[in-house]
This record gives C-alpha cells, structure tokens and sequence, in this order.
C-alpha cells in the first residue's frame, strides 16, 4: 500500500513537470496550437497584446481619396473651367430714328445746297423732314437757355429738332441727353439722328450736336449760332467725347 502510494505521487509529479514544460516552450516560440482566423477570407495576424482587438478589412469600402489627389481634381476642375470661357452677351444697339413722315418734299435747290455741303450726293439727302427744319434754323443766334428762333442753344436746339423731326421728347441739358444715350463707341458706325456729345474745357459733357452723314453734324455753336460742322475740324476733334443713340419708347 505505501509502494503504490509513492508510485502514484512520483507519477503526478512527473505529470506536472511535462505540462510546465510544454507551457514553456509555447510561451518562449510564440506559436498558438489555436488554427489562424479569418474574417472576410483575409487573415488576421495574433496582436502581441492580450487586450489588443483584431479589426476586420472590409472589401467593401471604398478607398479614401488623399488630400493631395482633392487637390489635382481641383486644380483640373480649375484648369477645364479656364479653358472654356462663358460667351458674353452683347446688347444689340437700338435702331436708327426714323422721322415723321411728312407731305413736305425738299426743294431741288435746298437738296443740291445740303449734297454739296455734305459732301455727298442729292440723292442722299432724302430726309426731308430733317433738313427742312434745318434750313429754317439754320444761321439762328446762339442764346443759353433759349429754345426758339430768336436764341436757342445746343441742347434747346437738339431737344426741339427731335420734337419736331423724330416725335421725340428729349431731355433739357446736354449732360442729361448723353445719360439717356445708348452709347456708340466708334463714330464709324453713327447715323443720321444720333447725337454728337462734346466736353468743351471741361470734364463733363458740355455741348451737343445731332450727327448728319459723311463726319457732318448740325448743332447751336456759342460764336456762330446754328451751323453744320466736321468732326473731323482741328477744334472739334479735340474736344469729342462720344456719339449716343436714343432708344425707341
């Protein structure tokens, strides 16, 4: 009895000293008898620490792009943008005054005196409204702030031709008619009835005139009341500052 009693205490100690063993050796490798796992058929590596937790790769979603990359899109987004400039819309410039019709034919020889002053021939001058009022104003004195046959000036003048020509109620003052323009910014491309716009030593429109054909214009000048002159004159040339056109209603 005593025998088998040592047998089976010499038995469990030897028991013990393998497990210690094999604990040992698992510890010191660091290889698990655990299979590995797998989560969405990707393998997850042991974490060294006990308290650490693995983290699933999800194939699924969708990689995040790098600040580096927003900024190339941005700058080809910029670049594409750059390339294709948007169209401007220009206005369309309002048409030409058309005048009152009138029974009025213009005398032969008033047609021949105008054809030969502009520069251009009688058939040109078919505007017989237009140059009738002309020729009764023409050689008027020069009056500030007159608006009839004994005295007008430039804006007087300009405000009753449209009325009397173009059925048209123009402003006062030059400076108000030059805001009421469309402006024309070659004078090319001015026709009959527009209005010339001048600053006469000063910074603000100071005279005007109304545009006839061939550089030519109609308007009240200060020294020698109404009269027909040249854009084109040294003095006027000088102190041009734009053609306009008054829109329709």
């Amino acid at each position: 009895m005593r025998k088998r009693f040592i047998l089976f205490t010499f038995a469990c100690i030897i028991a013990n000293l393998l497990t210690s063993c094999h604990t040992s050796e698992q510890a010191v490798t660091g290889k698990s008898t655990h299979p590995p796992k797998f989560i969405n058929n990707v393998y997850i590596e042991p974490h060294n620490r006990s308290s650490a937790t693995a983290d699933a790769i999800d194939h699924s979603k969708k990689p995040v792009a790098s600040k580096n990359n927003a900024k190339i899109h941005k700058t080809q987004i910029h670049k594409t943008a750059a390339a294709k400039p948007m169209a401007k819309t220009v206005a369309p410039e309002p048409a030409p005054l058309t005048p009152i019709v009138t029974n009025k034919e213009l005398p032969n020889g008033a047609r021949k005196k105008y054809s030969e002053m502009l520069g251009v021939t009688a058939g040109e001058i078919n505007n017989s409204a237009l140059y009738t009022f002309i020729d009764k104003w023409l050689g008027t004195n020069y009056r500030i702030g007159g608006c009839d046959i004994q005295g007008i000036d430039c804006s007087g003048f300009a405000q009753r031709l449209y009325s009397e020509v173009y059925g048209i109620d123009l402003l006062r003052t030059a400076r108000d008619q030059f805001s009421a323009c469309k402006r024309i910014k070659n004078a090319a491309n001015a026709v009959e009835g527009d209005l010339v716009f001048f600053h006469i030593r000063s910074k603000h429109i100071s005279h005007v005139g109304i545009y006839l054909t061939n550089k030519y214009f109609v308007h009240a000048s200060t020294s020698n009341g109404v009269i027909i002159s040249n854009l084109n004159e040294e003095y006027w040339s000088k102190y041009y500052a734009g053609c306009g056109r008054i829109p329709r209603g």
